[in-house]
């Protein structure tokens, strides 16, 4: 990934995302919300993020930034689905919302697989490891927060020895594929 331009792209083509945009001229594009989350196209790690108002947001100077705007989401959780070589490995969740970096292993569903195959299928990378990142809104809806494939946090040491091995054996594996 270089930036994030690609939310924009999903959002203009109906793939289940955080609504997106990158001007604020097109503010009418987002849904109605009691807050949006602006942050640098560029940025990671909510590196520079802000939470403001439409009022502080349609106040604020962004010419010549590469900002993103997006509705704030009232999730119940964040949920991330990692994948090596486009094969599912295992899911990690954060059953509470207010304690981002407390994962757990999630079971994910067939639709929950389905949703993140989405990603993995739009994204066509074929080697390597990727981590869609989502969170579950109150109405129970996956929406795709970002994609992952350069130097993706695995939180393995969250996971069962059993997910551990598994994957470490399929990460071994897809190395020895492209000798």
């Amino acid at each position: 990934m270089n930036g994030k331009q690609y939310l924009i792209e999903l959002t203009e083509n109906n793939y289940p995302v955080i609504p997106t945009i990158d001007d604020i001229n097109n503010f009418e594009k987002l849904p109605k919300s009691d807050f949006y989350i602006i942050k640098p196209k560029d940025g990671a790690d909510s590196i520079g993020l802000e939470k403001l108002s439409d009022e502080e947001l349609l106040n604020k100077d962004l010419k010549g930034k590469k900002m993103l705007i997006e509705p704030a989401i009232d999730f119940e959780y964040e949920v991330s689905f990692y994948f090596i070589n486009e094969k599912f490995e295992y899911s990690m969740y954060t059953p509470n919302s207010k304690k981002r970096w407390e994962l757990k292993e999630y079971a994910p569903t067939e639709d929950d697989l389905k949703f993140a195959r989405k990603f993995i299928e739009w994204n066509d990378i074929k080697h390597g490891i990727q981590r869609v990142d989502a969170c579950r809104t109150k109405t129970g809806k996956l929406l795709l927060v970002e994609l992952e494939d350069l130097n993706p946090f695995l939180s393995l040491q969250s996971t069962s020895v059993e997910t551990q091995k598994r994957f470490l054996t399929d990460l071994k594996n897809a190395f020895l594929e492209l000798i």
